[in-house]
Protein backbone atom coordinates (compact mmCIF):
# COMPACT_ATOMS: atom_id res chain seq x y z
CA UNK A 1 0.00 0.00 0.00
CA UNK A 2 3.13 2.41 1.05
CA UNK A 3 4.12 1.46 -2.67
CA UNK A 4 0.70 2.93 -4.21
CA UNK A 5 0.96 6.41 -2.40
CA UNK A 6 4.51 6.73 -3.24
CA UNK A 7 4.13 6.46 -6.61
CA UNK A 8 1.25 9.19 -7.04
CA UNK A 9 3.45 10.64 -8.99
CA UNK A 10 1.10 11.47 -11.79
CA UNK A 11 -0.57 14.14 -9.88
CA UNK A 12 2.94 15.87 -10.68
CA UNK A 13 2.44 16.04 -13.87
CA UNK A 14 -0.03 18.85 -14.15
CA UNK A 15 2.12 21.56 -13.62
CA UNK A 16 2.55 23.35 -16.75
CA UNK A 17 6.21 23.77 -17.75
CA UNK A 18 9.15 21.02 -17.91
CA UNK A 19 10.39 20.63 -14.44
CA UNK A 20 12.52 17.32 -12.62
CA UNK A 21 10.59 15.29 -10.55
CA UNK A 22 11.21 12.41 -8.62
CA UNK A 23 9.51 8.50 -9.37
CA UNK A 24 9.91 5.93 -6.81
CA UNK A 25 10.85 2.41 -7.69
CA UNK A 26 10.76 -1.03 -6.21
CA UNK A 27 14.17 -1.74 -6.06
CA UNK A 28 15.38 -4.98 -4.36
CA UNK A 29 12.72 -4.24 -1.28
CA UNK A 30 13.71 -0.94 -1.66
CA UNK A 31 11.74 2.56 -3.22
CA UNK A 32 14.46 3.88 -4.84
CA UNK A 33 14.21 7.61 -5.99
CA UNK A 34 14.61 8.82 -9.80
CA UNK A 35 14.89 12.06 -10.94
CA UNK A 36 12.78 12.90 -14.27
CA UNK A 37 12.97 15.44 -16.60
CA UNK A 38 8.87 16.44 -18.25
CA UNK A 39 8.35 18.14 -21.41
CA UNK A 40 6.43 21.28 -21.19
CA UNK A 41 2.32 21.11 -21.51
CA UNK A 42 1.36 21.75 -24.85
CA UNK A 43 -1.33 23.74 -26.41
CA UNK A 44 -2.28 21.52 -28.56
CA UNK A 45 -6.12 20.05 -28.34
CA UNK A 46 -4.43 16.54 -27.76
CA UNK A 47 -1.54 15.06 -27.32
CA UNK A 48 1.19 12.81 -24.60
CA UNK A 49 3.40 14.54 -22.24
CA UNK A 50 6.64 12.47 -21.68
CA UNK A 51 9.20 12.62 -18.79
CA UNK A 52 12.09 10.88 -19.42
CA UNK A 53 14.86 9.80 -16.64
CA UNK A 54 17.51 12.67 -15.88
CA UNK A 55 20.44 9.58 -15.86
CA UNK A 56 19.39 8.31 -19.49
CA UNK A 57 17.32 10.81 -21.39
CA UNK A 58 17.25 8.41 -23.79
CA UNK A 59 14.67 6.23 -21.53
CA UNK A 60 11.04 6.93 -21.11
CA UNK A 61 9.95 7.30 -17.28
CA UNK A 62 6.37 8.56 -17.85
CA UNK A 63 3.84 9.13 -20.17
CA UNK A 64 0.59 10.46 -19.30
CA UNK A 65 -1.89 11.82 -22.28
CA UNK A 66 -3.64 15.18 -22.18
CA UNK A 67 -6.64 16.87 -23.88
CA UNK A 68 -6.92 20.75 -23.84
CA UNK A 69 -4.38 20.79 -21.68
CA UNK A 70 -5.23 18.60 -19.05
CA UNK A 71 -4.60 14.96 -18.31
CA UNK A 72 -7.11 12.81 -19.85
CA UNK A 73 -6.33 8.90 -20.77
CA UNK A 74 -3.56 6.91 -20.21
CA UNK A 75 -0.65 7.09 -17.91
CA UNK A 76 2.20 4.78 -17.87
CA UNK A 77 5.22 4.76 -16.02
CA UNK A 78 8.52 2.63 -16.10
CA UNK A 79 11.29 0.79 -14.90
CA UNK A 80 14.28 2.20 -15.98
CA UNK A 81 15.03 -0.57 -18.44
CA UNK A 82 11.58 0.29 -19.68
CA UNK A 83 9.53 -2.84 -18.40
CA UNK A 84 6.11 -0.95 -17.04
CA UNK A 85 5.70 -0.08 -13.62
CA UNK A 86 2.51 1.77 -13.20
CA UNK A 87 -0.80 1.92 -15.75
CA UNK A 88 -3.33 3.76 -14.81
CA UNK A 89 -6.10 6.03 -16.34
CA UNK A 90 -7.26 9.40 -16.26
CA UNK A 91 -10.85 11.06 -16.64
CA UNK A 92 -11.04 14.55 -17.13
CA UNK A 93 -7.97 16.19 -14.93
CA UNK A 94 -8.27 13.57 -12.39
CA UNK A 95 -7.68 9.40 -11.67
CA UNK A 96 -10.65 7.77 -12.97
CA UNK A 97 -10.83 4.15 -13.90
CA UNK A 98 -7.70 1.56 -13.52
CA UNK A 99 -4.67 1.68 -11.59
CA UNK A 100 -2.17 -1.51 -12.11
CA UNK A 101 1.35 -1.55 -10.57
CA UNK A 102 3.97 -4.11 -11.14
CA UNK A 103 6.74 -5.44 -9.02
CA UNK A 104 10.47 -5.51 -10.29
CA UNK A 105 9.77 -8.95 -11.67
CA UNK A 106 6.86 -7.92 -13.60
CA UNK A 107 4.09 -9.60 -11.71
CA UNK A 108 1.21 -7.35 -10.80
CA UNK A 109 1.25 -6.01 -7.07
CA UNK A 110 -1.59 -3.79 -6.59
CA UNK A 111 -4.78 -3.74 -8.47
CA UNK A 112 -7.75 -1.44 -7.98
CA UNK A 113 -10.08 1.40 -9.58
CA UNK A 114 -10.03 5.02 -8.85
CA UNK A 115 -13.43 7.25 -9.91
CA UNK A 116 -13.24 11.03 -9.16
CA UNK A 117 -10.02 10.71 -8.00
CA UNK A 118 -10.73 8.27 -5.08
CA UNK A 119 -9.99 4.44 -4.42
CA UNK A 120 -13.38 2.50 -5.30
CA UNK A 121 -14.43 -0.91 -5.44
CA UNK A 122 -12.02 -4.01 -5.34
CA UNK A 123 -8.45 -3.18 -4.51
CA UNK A 124 -5.80 -6.24 -4.18
CA UNK A 125 -1.90 -5.56 -2.39
CA UNK A 126 -0.43 -8.24 -3.31
CA UNK A 127 3.01 -7.96 -1.24
CA UNK A 128 0.68 -7.64 1.83
CA UNK A 129 -1.66 -10.37 1.10
CA UNK A 130 -5.14 -7.85 1.44
CA UNK A 131 -8.28 -8.25 -1.10
CA UNK A 132 -9.95 -4.75 0.24
CA UNK A 133 -12.50 -2.43 -0.67
CA UNK A 134 -13.02 1.28 -1.09
CA UNK A 135 -15.88 3.80 -1.11
CA UNK A 136 -15.20 6.98 -2.28
CA UNK A 137 -11.61 6.59 -1.25
CA UNK A 138 -12.59 5.07 2.40
CA UNK A 139 -11.97 1.59 3.46
CA UNK A 140 -15.54 0.22 3.58
CA UNK A 141 -16.49 -3.39 3.72
CA UNK A 142 -14.46 -6.16 3.86
CA UNK A 143 -10.53 -6.32 4.21
CA UNK A 144 -9.15 -10.23 3.95
CA UNK A 145 -5.52 -10.79 4.76
CA UNK A 146 -4.41 -13.92 3.31
CA UNK A 147 -1.59 -16.00 3.61
CA UNK A 148 -0.41 -19.43 1.89
CA UNK A 149 -3.57 -19.48 0.00
CA UNK A 150 -5.73 -19.22 2.77
CA UNK A 151 -7.75 -16.28 4.77
CA UNK A 152 -6.31 -15.86 8.32
CA UNK A 153 -8.26 -12.22 8.90
CA UNK A 154 -11.24 -10.47 7.74
CA UNK A 155 -11.60 -6.96 8.88
CA UNK A 156 -14.97 -5.30 8.44
CA UNK A 157 -14.99 -1.49 7.65
CA UNK A 158 -17.68 1.38 7.23
CA UNK A 159 -16.68 4.74 6.20
CA UNK A 160 -12.83 4.30 7.14
CA UNK A 161 -14.00 2.73 10.27
CA UNK A 162 -13.05 -0.63 11.78
CA UNK A 163 -16.27 -2.55 13.13
CA UNK A 164 -15.33 -5.97 13.32
CA UNK A 165 -12.11 -8.05 13.08
CA UNK A 166 -11.89 -11.69 13.08
CA UNK A 167 -9.00 -13.73 13.07
CA UNK A 168 -9.33 -17.28 11.21
CA UNK A 169 -6.64 -20.03 12.27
Amino acid sequence: MRTSLLLLLAHVVLRSTAQPDTLWIPTQGKLVPWAVQYEAVRTDPQFTRIGRFVSDTSRVAVQLDYKRGFPSGVYRAFYPDGRPLIFAVYGWKTLYGDWTEYDEFGAVSVKGKYENGLRDGPWAFRKEGIRARYKNGLKHGKWKTIEGGRTVRVDKYRKDKLKRSQTIR
